[in-house]
């Protein structure tokens, strides 16, 4: 046996699916699908590693990072989550998580990950890599301003413009909402396209019943069709007991398919069948359930280009599209990022408990002048920084969101080194990073520096360090 591991997971397949992967490599391996549960077997069992969900109701990943190395200093933590961000990953390896995995992740991934934990835990004795604790924020819920923001009172989900189209979207919504037909919003990452489908969920008739989400791109392929239809017992290894799917959970009211273009050719055919029939088949079933489901689909692909390739059914598209909706881009609408960035600085104000502030006309200008190649959540990303790194100050300033290593890094240059980034220690993700700035620049540091949002200083410093280690 090489190690053994708890899994913490509130999703049974996915739970299921790391058991089964890990145990086929030699780990002796345990799931719960309860942080609390797996929180009283540590105190009596000798275990090296805890592999936990993010994401989980109750009890987050975090509080589980928390908790571990508070009670159980000598035992690894390795964190999995679907929503993944830099600033996440660092602070929880700074918090002394060994590992942070974003989804979607195969069998390949996840097994060299707990691998290289045995082999660093074996060659230096350290489960985790030394850190700072930092505090979770506060809650709290600013008040929007009315005028320019859709809203539910119930759920937290806004959509916030002035310009044209924005207006042409909010006036629809009510006619959106209140009909049972399906609905395909597209738009590029980061645009708004699951707050106006949770905007048309509560909106709706079915604001009473179900919202279940599903991201189609984060789940395992082999595990797709089981966890939208569900499956019986015996339909495939692992498959110990029977399991309802999301078209079950959603019943009387609203499936929202994140990413649709995910989605294999052949699971494809079946939701067409759903769209067409409403009834639907447990995965190793003959018997036909009923759906009394709305689907909301969303995509970030050019659909027409994914149909041309032969990736994506062009009857489901029509069968989809009866309400196409297109959120557009940050860059086509620059006239709401002021109110954007207003509305995201009283709101991280509010979260965190400071003093009122203002954002600096400099700031100002430079919002307004960036590409936004990640659109709103890239810009509410840059105003958190904002309102953190100014402290005590009334005003928040270009300096203030152009200080931090990963975050000012431009999205094309973002995207080279996404898939190198994960299976990195923090301190050689920052050397990649230089790296790859100062391939790009030519070996100008000055160009490199403002490229990463971080000083000429700082890069040299780093590899000085490096530098005197060799």
């Amino acid at each position: 046996m090489k190690g053994r591991i708890f899994v913490v997971d509130d999703e049974t397949l996915m739970l299921q699916y790391l058991k089964k992967q890990l145990e086929s490599n030699g780990y002796e391996v345990k799931g719960f699908d309860s942080p609390q549960d797996a929180f009283e077997e540590l105190n009596g069992e000798n275990v090296d590693l805890v592999i936990s969900d993010v994401k989980m109701p109750g009890v987050t990943g975090d509080e589980v990072l928390d908790h571990v190395k508070r009670h159980h200093p000598n035992v690894g933590v390795i964190l999995i989550t679907g929503f993944g961000s830099i600033n996440h990953a660092v602070n929880a390896v700074r918090k002394g998580a060994f590992d942070y995995i974003t989804k979607p992740f195969g069998g390949a991934e996840i097994t060299a990950r707990v691998n290289r934990f045995f082999k660093h835990r074996d060659e230096t004795g350290n489960v985790s890599f030394e850190g700072n604790t930092l505090e979770a924020p506060k809650t709290a819920r600013p008040t929007p301003d009315k005028g320019t923001v859709a809203e539910t009172g119930r759920y937290e989900a806004k959509l916030i413009g002035n310009d044209p189209k924005m207006q042409n979207l909010l006036n629809a919504l009510p006619q959106i909402a209140q009909n049972e037909a399906p609905i395909l919003i597209q738009g590029e990452s980061g645009t708004g396209k699951e707050v106006f489908a949770s905007l048309i969920h509560y909106n709706s008739e079915r604001t009473e019943g179900p919202y279940v989400k599903i991201n189609c791109a984060n789940l395992p392929r082999e595990l797709v069709e089981s966890t939208l239809f569900g499956h019986v017992k015996g339909a495939f290894t692992g498959a110990i007991s029977d399991a309802k799917g999301a078209f079950d959970e959603a019943q009387g009211g609203t499936l929202l398919l994140d990413e649709i273009t995910e989605i294999e050719l052949s699971v494809q055919a079946k939701l067409l069948r759903v769209l067409q029939e409403r009834e639907f088949k447990r995965v190793g079933s003959q018997k036909e359930l009923k759906s009394d489901v709305r689907i909301i689909a969303t995509s970030n692909r050019n659909i027409g280009e994914a149909i041309r390739e032969g990736s994506f059914r062009k009857d489901l598209y029509y069968r989809l599209s009866v309400f196409p909706i297109s959120i557009p881009p940050l860059r086509e609408r620059r006239t709401d990022i002021p109110l954007l960035a207003e509305y995201f600085c009283d709101k991280y104000v509010h979260v965190n408990g400071l003093s009122e502030k203002k954002i600096s006309d400099d700031l100002m200008d430079y919002l307004k002048n960036q590409e936004w190649k990640g659109n709103v959540r890239e810009l509410e990303n840059l105003l958190y920084r904002g309102v953190i790194m100014s402290g005590k100050s009334p005003k928040i300033t270009v300096d203030h969101v152009r200080n931090v290593l990963f975050d000012q890094v431009d999205a094309s240059f973002r995207d080279e080194v996404a898939e190198e980034l994960p299976l990195l220690p923090i301190e050689e993700m920052e050397l990649k990073l230089i790296q790859k700035a100062l391939q790009r620049t030519n070996g100008n540091q000055k160009e490199a520096a403002r490229l990463l949002g971080i000083s000429d200083r700082t890069i040299r410093n780093k590899l000085k360090k490096i530098s005197d280690e060799e």
